[in-house]
């Protein structure tokens, strides 16, 4: 490991109660929901696509990993999490058997900068997590001299540190998910999507939008097919009507060879 990516590894406090969360609810901003929604309906599409077969994308559960200090824990704003036992839904207990660390794991970060950028890759860093990112969306667009990154990556190392990978505006290519996480938009309205490219084309649609686009396919096939039956039925009608003329003119040239009688 070099000397710059042990300078960017998540620092771990010695008193552990600092990252203890209480039970109580802690509500979420709107654009926060909206951001979750988006990213998780598209990871679970992404999921379906590739055929990920024993795989939960969740959000906001809690996940534990220490037995005796079951309050240290993380609950990361979307997650996916690799063969996850039946019966369970919201709280995970790392250090039972069968349980795994989420594989991937998002946090937001709006407000509180230092809570979310130093203790939360340290504690993703002790569960096990391969590969978490951490989204500014109040930095994305931002030009200001500070070192906020909208995009912050997290990724375990061959020796088994968790370091960051990357930091910038994005897009980056996530090792875990095999997509690239795009930041769309501009301060607190972008939301993070997934691409099938770098170059931010081919974006996982969500369920709704992906529903919408089929909707708007079928709509564009009818008109299409009410627009091809409209010019046949109109070719059709000039075609009858060249054809009548035609035999009018047949006709009128019949009478004239008989002449008058």
């Amino acid at each position: 490991m070099s000397k710059k990516q042990e300078s960017r590894k998540p620092r771990i406090p010695a008193d552990l109660s600092a990252w203890e969360i209480p039970d109580e609810h802690v509500g979420q901003s709107l654009g926060q929901t909206e951001i979750i929604g988006v990213l998780r309906s598209s990871l679970e599409r992404l999921a379906r696509q590739r055929g990920w077969k024993s795989v939960r994308v969740g959000s906001n559960n809690y996940f534990a990993w220490i037995r005796e200090r079951p309050l240290v824990r993380v609950s990361p704003d979307v997650y996916l999490l690799d063969d996850p036992p039946r019966g369970i839904s919201d709280h995970w207990r790392a250090w039972l058997p069968g349980i795994r660390p989420p594989r991937w794991a998002l946090e937001i970060v709006f407000e509180d900068w230092q809570k979310n950028y130093d203790p939360d890759p340290a504690k993703y860093e002790m569960l096990g997590t391969r590969e978490l990112v951490v989204f500014r969306p109040d930095a994305a667009g931002r030009i200001d001299g500070t070192d906020q990154a909208p995009l912050t990556v997290y990724r375990r190392t061959e020796e088994g540190a968790f370091v960051v990978s990357y930091q910038g505006p994005g897009p980056v290519f996530s090792e875990e998910l095999g997509v690239a996480l795009v930041v769309v938009g501009e301060g607190d309205e972008s939301l993070l999507r997934l691409s099938e490219h770098e170059a931010s084309t081919g974006i996982v649609l969500t369920a709704t939008e992906a529903e919408e686009a089929e909707h708007a396919a079928g709509k564009a096939e009818q008109a299409a097919k009410e627009s091809e039956r409209a010019g046949r039925m109109a070719a059709e009608a000039a075609l009858a009507k060249a054809e009548a003329r035609l035999a009018e003119l047949e006709r009128d040239l019949r009478d004239k060879e008989k002449g008058p009688r």
